[in-house]
């Protein structure tokens, strides 16, 4: 395994260097992005697919012309390029994200006494059948889709080619740098922010999240989340957050603490079914204020978030070997493994350690 003293050097991979291997596989694989759920789910399951491909030999090509975080632009859209795109319009229907396991389904089905998980299984792999056949009629060869796409966190990753040797983790945050890299348009709204806010040259990161993730996940209070840092007084703190109303409640709380962030007041908690069918040019705005908070957040010296929300994974497993970033609600040396559990079983975890963190701090405070 890559030693700790090559950590940096080894997550520096060159673009060139890439896009040279990438393209000298003759096999390929076209990766549908955003096609249903949240930005940083999409880019999660976007970097799999890429270290898929890098693992399997299989060229990566990119369709993201209908990315449900876009205007028609796709990808290019906030970031540079990095790859072929293609722009087949079969990929919006027949290139779709890989279901659930059957033992998974199966579980569904008893547990809810209903065949609807089976018949929608049977619908997907008939229309899976339908992409491939399409791919071929427009290729004129067999080309894997994203359905095709499996992500084994185990794996252990030896490409000579690129001179990298390493687990997972270590393969993943080298691709999420390399595709992390926004427009120029991007960049001057990073570096306006950075001086709207005044934001200082040391500060901490935290998400607090609201809206529609309590359908699937117990919500994490920005208290327990800042708690979690052990802020000093005068500290600055930076916020991904969705209600404006919860924000002002925790900057009440820590009067000491300086708790910037880009919400704004008409925030009341992120939809992501509002989010889909917003206006072109609302939708726009919104992403933009996520990417310049994600790269605010990228570069803290400190974060803490959630197991459960999608902007927390991706920091927290790109910046997996820092010390210095948590996870509220997952002991840092149970992270690495709970990180690429499905949302459902992370959530179980994360309600289950917020309980017992509950538990404990009541026996403590009688």
């Amino acid at each position: 395994m890559t030693s700790r003293a090559d950590y940096n050097n080894m997550q520096q991979l060159d673009l060139s260097s890439y896009q040279k291997v990438n393209g000298s596989f003759g096999k390929r694989l076209i990766y549908h992005a955003g096609i249903d759920c949240g930005f940083c789910v999409e880019l999660n399951y976007m970097i799999n697919a890429m270290l898929y491909c890098l693992a399997k030999g299989y060229r990566f090509q990119l369709y993201s012309d209908d990315a449900n975080f876009g205007t028609s632009k796709g990808w290019t859209e906030y970031f540079e390029s990095f790859c072929e795109e293609v722009h087949e319009a079969f990929h919006h229907k027949y290139n779709l994200h890989r279901p659930p396991q059957w033992h998974r389904i199966i579980s569904n089905t008893i547990k809810t006494r209903s065949l609807s998980f089976v018949f929608w299984e049977l619908k997907f792999m008939l229309k899976s059948l339908v992409g491939h056949w399409l791919a071929f009629r427009a290729y004129g060869e067999y080309v894997k889709l994203s359905q095709d796409v499996v992500s084994d966190p185990d794996m252990y990753y030896h490409i000579p080619a690129l001179g990298f040797d390493g687990s997972y983790y270590e393969a993943y945050t080298m691709l999420a740098k390399m595709v992390w890299q926004p427009q120029p348009e991007m960049k001057q709204q990073i570096v306006k922010t950075i001086g709207s806010l005044s934001l200082p040259c040391v500060y901490s990161g935290i998400q607090i999240r609201g809206g529609d993730k309590a359908q699937e996940a117990r919500l994490i209070t920005g208290r327990q989340i800042i708690e979690s840092l052990q802020p000093a007084d005068g500290d600055c703190i930076f916020a991904l957050a969705d209600n404006y109303t919860q924000l002002e409640i925790v900057r009440s709380e820590f009067p000491q603490l300086r708790i910037v962030s880009l919400c704004q007041p008409e925030d009341q908690g992120y939809s992501h079914q509002a989010f889909c069918i917003a206006a072109p040019q609302s939708k726009r705005a919104a992403i933009i204020r996520l990417i310049v908070s994600i790269d605010l957040l990228l570069h803290a010296k400190k974060f803490a978030g959630s197991i459960t929300t999608g902007p927390s994974v991706f920091i927290m497993k790109r910046r997996y070997a820092e010390p210095s970033v948590i996870a509220v609600d997952c002991a840092k040396e149970m992270l690495e493994s709970v990180l690429t559990l499905p949302i459902d079983q992370r959530a179980a975890l994360s309600a289950n350690k917020m309980s017992n963190s509950q538990t404990k701090k009541n026996k403590m405070n009688p």
